[in-house]
């Protein structure tokens, strides 16, 4: 159940395909799709058990996160949530006809219809079936896949630091979670894409690196939501492309495990070449400044030290104290790590840096203003940068207050009776 949103916009997002490339009414698709995942759902139920998966720990996942998730009450008036998102989900809900139409328009060029269609599908499908075009259901469907993915990020942590007090992993678990709304406290509410995307793939990411066996009973939870994040926006698929590359490196001498890790990078790139048949462009890549930064120029080459200055001015401190602790936590407690079976925790340092460098590459070439596209979405790219941050300090944290079980004393030598023969 807590992960339902995410199972539903998945669903709705394939349907949403479908319609996209045959024609046709959404529902006509969606049923389809839904009825499928019913069938394959029902068949591998309970083999095997997903671990952590009782009724308190469901309840452990979701109610710290209530107090949080309050402003969805609010009046959903943002902009991005509008003239990106609910836009998409307006022509998805018109029918894939229109849908074709409105991709490939060049008057809605400001809305990036080359943006993945994950966070729009579902509330196209909540209109189409409620029969209304009103902001608050929209409001809602974003913020149940907020809560779902936020959710999920705090079981992965939970998960992989299981061998530690449950008290000191849940609140760790759950400290990582409420993560997603630093470093600008109002996007998880607010109808946007960001912290979802963000979270889940903070959550795959752990709990295919840093889980004792990342390809049991949890991998399809974890390619269910690497896979969502590539398709919630485009940033998600640079996620994607950095998950795979260092989990190829991880499994390098496991040719067969590989494969997981470009799935996601494979599902992306269905959707970044269906939407640009259609005509749709990405505004960076149509217009950037790759090529001058390749021939050195320095009005390209001199954004680096602004960019990197408002990158780190937004998650500073958070970096700050998260970098101290891997430091001291690699020089101190890596055997302990090692022995408790938690994964590496430099490979997941390996992904942020990796998004840290395609993040940096998006601004310095970028077409537009370069202080106006700082401003407008430096605090919510870097979410994912942070929520990792949290979750190396928060399974330090755990392997640092775990204290072993002490080994049973050993039982004493027989004691010889007085008078006993020799």
């Amino acid at each position: 159940m807590v992960f339902a949103p995410l199972g539903g916009a998945a669903v709705a997002t394939g349907g949403v395909l479908l319609m996209i490339v045959a024609g046709g009414p959404l529902l006509a698709w969606v049923a389809p799709v839904a009825l499928v995942t019913w069938v394959v759902a029902w068949r591998v139920r309970g083999r095997p058990p997903v671990p952590h998966g009782s009724w308190r720990d469901a309840l452990l996942v979701s109610v710290p996160l209530v107090p949080s998730l309050l402003p969805l009450a609010q009046q959903p008036l943002l902009w991005d949530a509008h003239m990106i998102w609910w836009l998409h989900a307006g022509y998805f809900e018109q029918g894939g006809g229109f849908a074709r139409d409105a991709i490939g328009n060049g008057a809605l060029a400001f809305s990036h219809q080359d943006y993945p269609p994950l966070a729009s599908a579902p509330v196209a499908l909540v209109w189409r079936v409620l029969g209304t075009h009103e902001f608050y259901p929209a409001a809602m469907v974003s913020g149940a896949l907020t809560f779902s993915a936020v959710a999920a990020v705090v079981y992965a942590v939970r998960l992989v630091t299981a061998f530690g007090p449950a008290p000191v992993s849940w609140l760790a678990a759950i400290a990582v979670g409420l993560s997603a709304w630093s470093p600008l406290w109002m996007v998880p509410t607010a109808g946007f894409s960001d912290a979802m995307c963000a979270a889940a793939f903070a959550a795959a990411v752990v709990l295919l690196l840093l889980h004792r066996e990342p390809f049991g009973a949890t991998l399809p939870l974890a390619m269910l939501l690497a896979c969502s994040s590539a398709l919630m926006k485009n940033e998600g698929m640079s996620m994607a492309g950095a998950l795979a590359v260092v989990g190829t490196v991880r499994y390098r001498r496991e040719i067969r495990r590989i494969g997981w890790f470009w799935l996601p990078v494979a599902v992306a790139g269905v959707w970044s070449v269906l939407a640009r048949l259609l005509g749709a462009r990405t505004d960076v890549l149509a217009g950037g400044r790759f090529e001058a930064l390749l021939h050195g120029d320095p009005d390209t080459a001199g954004r680096f030290p602004h960019v990197f200055a408002t990158m780190a001015g937004r998650v500073g401190w958070i970096m700050v104290y998260a970098m101290t602790a891997a430091l001291l936590g690699l020089l101190l407690l890596r055997r302990r790590r090692r022995e408790l079976g938690l994964g590496g925790d430099l490979w997941l340092w390996a992904v942020a840096a990796l998004q840290w460098g395609v993040f940096t590459l998006i601004y310095m070439i970028t077409p537009m203003p370069l202080e106006w596209h700082l401003g407008t979405s430096v605090d919510r790219v870097m979410i994912s940068i942070v929520v990792l941050a949290c979750a190396s300090a928060a399974c330090w944290a755990v392997v640092a207050l775990h204290r072993p079980a002490r080994a049973p004393d050993a039982a004493p030598a027989p004691v010889e009776q007085a008078g006993a023969r020799v």
